[in-house]
């Protein structure tokens, strides 16, 4: 018995069909759509990487942070020594558990005078420097450049500037034991600005 041509058509149209579905099936097997290729690419490159990805570190501010309070003689332990490469070396450790800014240069008077130690313009930083508990900053003294008419001192004041702009000091003077007896001529002394290290902070008589 021959087949009808109506048959015919629908087993063609059966075919194509079945094709068709076998064709979809082995294209989501092998990958997906654009769109979903687009979505997996960034899992698929930080899946290729080897090992953790690298963190590019962030660089550290040298302005002290918003809001960090003016260092005072209550916040900090002060010490003067010889200054091998210079006449003598100041040091201020933060002994608080917050950080604090020294402001400009530190205010200093000797002796029995009451006037502060000129500060040395040329040596101001870019920035106050911020120190957080348990570090120190530093300043260099300049006691005398030529020690001709001077007077020997071994105990100063040291007071903080409030602010970046000179107005009023921080906190009440405190007592600096200076090392022996030390030539002190007042026209002629100097002091640095505050320094994060020893080494900015020399000064050469």
């Amino acid at each position: 018995m021959g087949s009808t041509p109506g048959a015919g058509r629908a087993l063609a149209v059966a075919l194509v069909m079945t094709a068709a579905a076998l064709t979809a099936t082995a294209c989501g097997a092998s990958g997906g759509s654009g769109a979903e290729d687009e979505a997996r690419a960034p899992f698929r490159a930080s899946s290729a990487a080897s090992g953790s990805p690298t963190r590019t570190p962030t660089p550290e501010s040298t302005h002290p942070p918003t809001g960090v309070r003016a260092c005072t003689g209550a916040l900090t332990r002060a010490s003067v020594a010889d200054d091998p490469e210079g006449d003598l070396m100041l040091t201020v450790t933060n002994t608080s558990g917050a950080p604090c800014t020294a402001y400009g240069a530190p205010r200093l008077t000797f002796g029995d005078s009451s006037s502060a130690v000129t500060p040395s313009r040329d040596t101001a930083p870019r920035a106050p420097v911020a120190i957080g508990p348990g570090d120190s900053a530093y300043a260099g003294i300049l006691m005398a450049w030529e020690p001709d008419d001077f007077v020997t001192v071994d105990k100063g004041s040291l007071t903080f500037a409030a602010d970046g702009k000179g107005h009023g000091t921080a906190g009440e003077p405190v007592a600096v034991a200076l090392p022996d007896r030390t030539p002190y001529e007042e026209l002629d002394a100097e002091v640095t600005y505050w320094q994060w290290s020893r080494e900015e902070a020399h000064v050469d008589g």
